[in-house]
């Protein structure tokens, strides 16, 4: 049985169809009920520019203010002053 035929969109995706990279290879099936062994860490480094960047921004954070609001939120307080909000969103695009 040939199955769907004639269909524009079925016949460009079977002509699209490609084979794997060199190298690759099909994961290793997992049992039922086993775990997958964890993936490895991607190696990531920063840039000196991006650490001192960071640094800038830390020394600017009011941390007691970051706790009053993590407070506030948690506790289901926190009321956003949507006019506050707009008015600062258009003085910084000025």
């Amino acid at each position: 049985m040939k199955g769907v035929s004639g269909n524009p969109a079925l016949d460009a995706y079977q002509r699209m169809a490609v084979s794997p990279v060199n190298g690759a290879r099909r994961a290793a099936p997992v049992a039922a009920g086993a775990e997958a062994p964890p993936p490895e860490a991607a190696k990531v480094s920063i840039s000196s520019e991006a650490r001192t960047r960071a640094s800038a921004v830390d020394s600017q954070v009011d941390m007691q203010k970051v706790e009053m609001l993590k407070a506030k939120l948690a506790e289901g307080s926190y009321q956003v002053d949507t006019k506050l909000v707009a008015s600062r969103l258009l003085d910084h695009l000025a």
